[in-house]
C-alpha cells in the first residue's frame, strides 16, 4: 500500500517538473543538454535522455525517447522511471507570459521502479496529463517553489507486477496473525485466487490535481482492483516528496461477505453497506514512509460491536 502512493507521487511530481522545466528552457539549438541539465538540477537525479524531437505544426511539439532517471549513484539497471517513448504538446502564444498550457502529455508505457532488484515492485501504466501551469517567479531556482497548476491525468492499462497488494495490505495485519492465516487458508477458491497473483491489476485511474506551494494536492482520488479499492485525499511535496494523504480502504461487497464466512471478526469492521472499511493515514518522507490504520476508528467498532453482543446476552438471560 505504501509503496503505491510513492508510485503515485514520482508519477505526478516528476512528470510535471519535467514538463515546467522543459517549456521554460526550451532552446532549438541544444534543448536536449539543457532539458537534461534542469531535469537533473530540479530532482537531483540523474537523467538519460536518447533523443528528441520538436515539431511546430500544431503548437509546440516534443517527442523524447529512450528517456530514464535514476538516483545518483546507481546503475541504469536499478532505475526510478524509464519510458521508451513520450509526448508532449503545448500551445505557443501562452508562453511568452509563462503560461504553460499543455494540451497533452502522452506516455504509451511509464515504468516506475518501487524497490531495488529484480523482484522489486515495478508499476507500468499508459499516462495521458492535461494541464496549465503559471509561473510567478522569474527565478528559474524558485520556480518549483511559486509555479501553481491545474489538470486532469489518467493512468490506463495500470498494472503493480512483483507485489499482491490486497496480500500485503493482510500480512501487515500482524496484530492478527492467526486471524490472516486462517482467511488465506480457507478462502474459497474464487477468491483465495485473488491472494494467489504476484501481481495487482487496477481498473482506469481518473484524478484532477492542483498544484501549489511546491506541493500536488488531490480529492477523491478512486484506486480500484478487482480485490479492494480505496478513496483518498492529501498532498506530495514536488521537492521534497514528502506524503500526507488520507484514505478509505474498502473491500467490494461479496469478498467482504467471504472474509467474514471464514473470519467473522472482520464483521466489526463493515460499514453501514456491508463493506469492510478501514481509514488510513499515510505520512512520511520518501523513502520513510509510514501506513497507520486509524486505531480509533478500530477501537470504536469493537467496542459499540462487543457492546451489543454484551446487552444481547443480557437481555437473552432475562
Amino acid at each position: 500500500m505504501k509503496k503505491f502512493f510513492i508510485i503515485i507521487a514520482i508519477i505526478l511530481g516528476l512528470l510535471i517538473i519535467g514538463i515546467t522545466v522543459f517549456a521554460l528552457t526550451f532552446d532549438a539549438n541544444r534543448y536536449k543538454a539543457a532539458l537534461i541539465t534542469k531535469l537533473e538540477e530540479s530532482m537531483d537525479r540523474d537523467v538519460r535522455i536518447d533523443s528528441v524531437s520538436v515539431n511546430l505544426l500544431r503548437g509546440l511539439g516534443l517527442e523524447a525517447k529512450g528517456v530514464a532517471i535514476k538516483d545518483r549513484g546507481k546503475p541504469w539497471s536499478n532505475f526510478l522511471l524509464k519510458a521508451d517513448r513520450f509526448n508532449v504538446n503545448l500551445e505557443i502564444l501562452p508562453l511568452l507570459k509563462k503560461d504553460i498550457q499543455v494540451k497533452r502529455l502522452f506516455i504509451p508505457e511509464l515504468e516506475i521502479n518501487a524497490g531495488s532488484g529484480t523482484a522489486s515492485p515495478v508499476f507500468r501504466c499508459a499516462v495521458d496529463i492535461k494541464v496549465r501551469v503559471l509561473i510567478n517567479s522569474i527565478s528559474q531556482d524558485d520556480m518549483l517553489k511559486t509555479l501553481s497548476a491545474k489538470g486532469k491525468v489518467k493512468l490506463t492499462n495500470a498494472i503493480l507486477d512483483n507485489m499482491n497488494v490486497m496480500r500485503t495490505a493482510l500480512d501487515q495485519l500482524n496484530m492478527l496473525p492467526s486471524l490472516v492465516q486462517k482467511l488465506k487458508n480457507n478462502l474459497p477458491g474464487k477468491y483465495s485466487s485473488l491472494l494467489d497473483k504476484n501481481y495487482t491489476i487496477f481498473k482506469p485511474i481518473n484524478a484532477d490535481f492542483e498544484i501549489k506551494d511546491a506541493r500536488i494536492y488531490f480529492n477523491g482520488l478512486l484506486v480500484e482492483s478487482d480485490a479492494f479499492y480505496l478513496v483518498s485525499k492529501g498532498s506530495v511535496g514536488m521537492i521534497d516528496q514528502s506524503l500526507e494523504i488520507y484514505s478509505n480502504l474498502f473491500i467490494p461487497k461479496d469478498l467482504s461477505g467471504a472474509f467474514i464466512n471464514v473470519t467473522p471478526e472482520f464483521a466489526y469492521l463493515t460499514d453501514k453497506e456491508g463493506l469492510i472499511t478501514m481509514p488510513l493515514e499515510i505520512k512520511g518522507k520518501v523513502p520513510s514512509v509510514s501506513v497507520m490504520p486509524d486505531l480509533n476508528y478500530v477501537l470504536q467498532k469493537l467496542i459499540a460491536s462487543k457492546g451489543q453482543e454484551l446487552l444481547n446476552k443480557l437481555f437473552k438471560a432475562r
